[in-house]
């Protein structure tokens, strides 16, 4: 603060991503930081928040499409790992002339990268299974239909995610533009919901195609109508409080 001229008074809250060096009680930086502001101005109150972005990436545990997601990359590395079968598959889509020249990867912290992963292997689900079939890696879950309903509930999840994702990462966003979008998030995450409670898939075209039970719905429905779904902190005491930030901006705005 003080070697980039930044005025102490100024400060009304400050974003980590949970880490101990930055949480800790007795040293860490949020610590110091609030110390530092009482002693400059005992009334000062600073709003913690954990990163919006990274509380986005925590919430995936809490969809539980783990059983998915490991049967994908299972099914990515098996053409990926040796060369021979990446030129291969390839090759196979150059002769079937797909859109697309290659399947993608994914990366574990990196949402648009598990959503795109997802999207890439159901465009390219015939190719997949036709590769598989003649090399002898044998996949059941391609042929399961309860596990094939997760994936496209999973395909379409991420997409909204990969949405929400790309506009938080917006430049210039205030603190308050990215609470509106998660707001709207949230609120259309419980529209979904009591969509699929009344077995409407009109926003969930991908699902829409695996025509899925009323049971796999009602568990769907679940997930997506839990309050935490996004904002879920499976790693850190830093409770989200978007209002209280707002409200200091205001209050600090009003007051110069």
């Amino acid at each position: 603060m003080d070697t980039l001229g930044l005025k102490w008074d100024r400060l009304v809250g400050v974003t980590t991503d949970g880490c101990p060096s930055l949480t800790g009680k007795n040293v860490g930086l949020l610590k110091r930081t609030r110390d530092k502001a009482t002693e400059i101005d005992p009334d000062q109150k600073l709003v913690f928040l954990h990163c919006v972005i990274h509380q986005h990436v925590l919430s995936k545990p809490v969809l539980k499409t783990n059983h998915v997601i490991d049967v994908v990359t299972k099914i990515v590395n098996f053409i990926r790992a040796r060369a021979s079968n990446h030129r291969q598959f390839v090759s196979l889509l150059e002769e079937h002339e797909t859109e697309h020249s290659d399947i993608g990867s994914h990366t574990a912290v990196r949402w648009l990268s598990l959503g795109n992963m997802l999207k890439r292997l159901r465009e390219l689900k015939a190719e997949i299974r036709e590769f598989c079939k003649k090399k002898g890696k044998d996949i059941p879950e391609l042929s399961d239909e309860d596990w094939m309903a997760d994936f496209a509930f999973a395909v379409d999840v991420t997409a909204l995610m990969n949405e929400l994702n790309t506009k938080l990462q917006g430049k210039g966003l205030f603190v308050h533009e990215m609470h509106s979008l998660v707001k709207a998030f949230m609120r259309k995450l419980q529209f979904l919901s009591s969509q699929l409670d009344s077995n409407n898939l009109t926003h969930m075209q991908t699902l829409k195609e695996v025509t899925p039970s009323a049971d796999h719905l009602r568990r769907y429905s679940s997930k997506l109508g839990a309050p935490y779904v996004v904002l879920r902190i499976s790693t850190s005491d830093i409770q989200p409080d978007f209002d209280a930030l707002v409200k200091a901006q205001q209050r600090l705005d009003f007051s110069h």
